[in-house]
C-alpha cells in the first residue's frame, strides 16, 4: 500500500492508493489481457469505466534473452504452443531496420542469420509477469512477405502478438 500526500489545494488528508494483484498473474484465467478495468472511488461517489490497453503495454525494457537461453526455450516449447502468420512488409523494410523497430518497442533481438535469400530473425518479448515469448521472423529480400513464428510455454501469451508485429512494420 501506498500512502501519499494529496496535492496543495485539495483537502490534506493522506490518500490510500492500492495496487491490485499483478493484471498478468493468471493469464490463462483472463478472456482478454488488454480489457482494462478501473473504479474510482471518491467521497461522493465510484466511477467505473474500462478502457483498451495495447499488449505492447506489458513487455519488459529488459526482455532480451542471451542465445543459449533463447534456444534451450525454444526448444523446450512443444510444437503444440507454436504458431504461424504471415505478415506484410509494406514498407518493404530490411532486416536492420526490422530490428530496430522492434527494438523500439521492447522485442528484443536476439540473434539473426542468413539461409539463401532469406534473413532470419530471432526475437525475444518478456511480459511483466516475467512469461517469455519468443519469435522468428523469416524476411525474404524478394518479397513483402514475412514469416512470422511465436512460441510460449503459455498460449495466451502469445495472442495477438501477431498484431503488435504487423503493426509495427506498416
Amino acid at each position: 500500500m501506498d500512502r501519499r500526500q494529496s496535492s496543495p489545494g485539495f483537502r490534506s488528508t493522506p490518500i490510500d492508493l492500492k495496487r491490485g494483484p499483478n493484471i498478468l498473474q493468471s493469464m490463462s484465467s483472463l478472456g482478454s489481457i488488454e480489457s482494462f478495468q478501473v473504479a474510482i472511488k471518491n467521497d461522493v461517489n465510484v466511477f467505473y469505466f474500462a478502457t483498451t490497453v495495447p499488449l505492447i503495454v506489458y513487455f519488459r525494457e529488459d526482455g532480451q534473452m542471451e542465445k543459449r537461453e533463447f534456444l534451450e526455450e525454444w526448444k523446450s516449447i512443444p510444437e503444440a504452443n507454436e504458431q504461424q502468420f504471415t505478415l506484410q512488409n509494406t514498407q518493404n523494410m530490411n532486416a536492420d531496420a526490422i530490428c530496430t523497430r522492434l527494438q523500439q518497442n521492447n522485442i528484443h533481438t536476439v540473434a539473426r542469420r542468413q539461409v539463401d535469400n532469406q534473413q532470419l530473425l530471432y526475437h525475444s518479448v518478456k511480459y511483466t509477469n516475467n512469461l517469455n515469448v519468443l519469435s522468428e521472423l523469416k524476411v525474404n529480400s524478394q518479397t513483402t512477405t514475412i514469416t512470422l513464428s511465436l512460441k510460449s510455454k503459455n498460449l495466451m501469451a502469445i495472442a495477438n502478438i501477431n498484431e503488435i508485429f504487423q503493426s509495427l512494420l506498416n
